[in-house]
């Protein structure tokens, strides 16, 4: 979302979203037992306690940070084939001139992964196959936490060990300097919750939205103060 931001506006926040970050770590010891533990604890510590205020060119921006957990709901299989433990969204509003844009990434968590995971591979592709370019895995491990992009996970066949060091970033560098930079991430795309839907952009022979449960979801919401 580079270029629907003001500069001072991104700035703010993606140094919030690498130092949240650096302190989801603290999480490990506590919930490293279980990885759906460990990614509604890491989107927790994302999560502001109110709007933040920030400035640029005399105009005032208000934006905040919000995680939601859905629980399975008996969804059984169909969350279990989805490939997704969650899914990253970020909106930027214009009230003044009613434009809404809006972007979002899949996630798939492991836990130590790494050398060759097959279940992560299906995962990824499922993802992929839905809307390329938009996924990632993310890897809590007691040396900290990472990202790797889908494309990174499908080139190095699922193999932790394969993947360049160029492909991998710590969490909240991943979240600032790839996703809210745009250069991850699908725009138009987003996530229903009531009627477990995941609404795709439009595109050739693709539909509006597929059915797609999710447990967790973490919402960076930006708004543009009216004058």
């Amino acid at each position: 979302m580079r270029d629907a931001l003001p500069v001072p506006i991104y700035d703010s926040i993606a140094r919030y979203l690498r130092d949240a970050g650096r302190r989801a770590e603290r999480s490990w010891p506590i919930n490293r037992a279980h990885e759906d533990a460990l990614t509604g604890a890491v989107f927790l510590e994302f999560a502001t306690d109110r709007a933040r205020q920030a400035y640029a060119d005399g105009r005032k921006w208000n934006w905040r940070v919000r995680p939601y957990k859905f629980g399975s709901g008996g969804l059984g299989s169909e969350e279990r084939n989805s490939g997704a433990d969650g899914i990253i969204e970020i909106e930027v509003r214009h009230p003044a001139t009613g434009e809404i844009q809006s972007k979002a990434l899949l996630v798939q968590a492991k836990k130590q992964w790494t050398g060759a995971d097959p279940k992560l591979l299906t995962q990824v592709r499922k993802m992929e196959d839905i809307v390329e370019g938009g996924c990632a895995a993310f890897d809590y491990s007691s040396d900290g936490y990472s990202a790797v992009t889908g494309r990174g996970v499908l080139e190095a066949s699922g193999n932790r060990r394969r993947v360049p060091s160029s492909e991998v970033e710590s969490l909240g560098d991943f979240l600032a300097d790839r996703f809210l930079a745009c250069k991850v991430g699908v725009r138009g795309l987003y996530y229903e919750p009531r009627r477990h839907l995941l609404h795709l952009p439009p595109g050739p022979g693709r539909p509006e939205a597929v059915l797609f449960p999710i447990r967790e979801r973490l919402r960076v919401e930006i708004e543009e103060v009216p004058k």
